[in-house]
């Protein structure tokens, strides 16, 4: 039979089609046994597949990269339990609530100066309140980019992977 099919006798075994017949060490089948077993293996593969509007989707393909999302997203968290990664949303806040701290402490700088040197003249802390002021700004405008700046990180992190 696996002669007359063009296979390897191995690769018809493979199919498990049942023997009609044995005799002594020969094992014959029907042609009808073999178009049956090569019929219903279809059978399951296009049972595999699901058409939705024309279009047709492997199922076990779906599964796959179902189960290979699976995985990415059990990584992340795992990488976040161990410390190695934050999510964007707690990094924008810790950000935000750094660059509050730095604003704080650039307001008191020039107060402080003044307490400990009282001999400096009120002109020099008149400059330092005032290019601490412009420091306050940049560090105020910068929660507004963070998501300028989160975005261009990300972008660079994908182009090296």
């Amino acid at each position: 039979m696996s002669e007359s099919l063009g296979i390897s006798t191995q690769a018809f075994d493979k199919w498990g089609v049942k023997p009609h017949k044995k005799v002594g060490r020969q094992t014959f089948f029907r042609v009808q046994d073999v178009v049956e077993n090569r019929i219903e293996n279809e059978l399951k593969k296009n049972n595999n597949r699901v058409n939705l509007g024309g279009e047709t989707i492997d199922l076990e393909l779906e599964r796959a990269m179902l189960t290979q999302q699976q995985r990415i997203t059990q990584q992340i968290k795992n990488e976040i339990l161990e410390g190695r990664a934050i999510p964007v949303e707690a990094a924008r806040d810790v950000l935000a609530k750094i660059l509050a701290q730095v604003g704080a402490t650039l307001d008191s700088l020039a107060p402080n100066i003044k307490r400990r040197h009282p001999e400096i003249e009120q002109r020099i802390i008149d400059f330092i309140k005032s290019e601490t002021i412009k420091h306050q700004n940049e560090a105020s405008n910068l929660d507004d980019y963070l998501d300028d700046i989160i975005d261009d990180v990300i972008t660079q992190a994908e182009a090296k992977v």
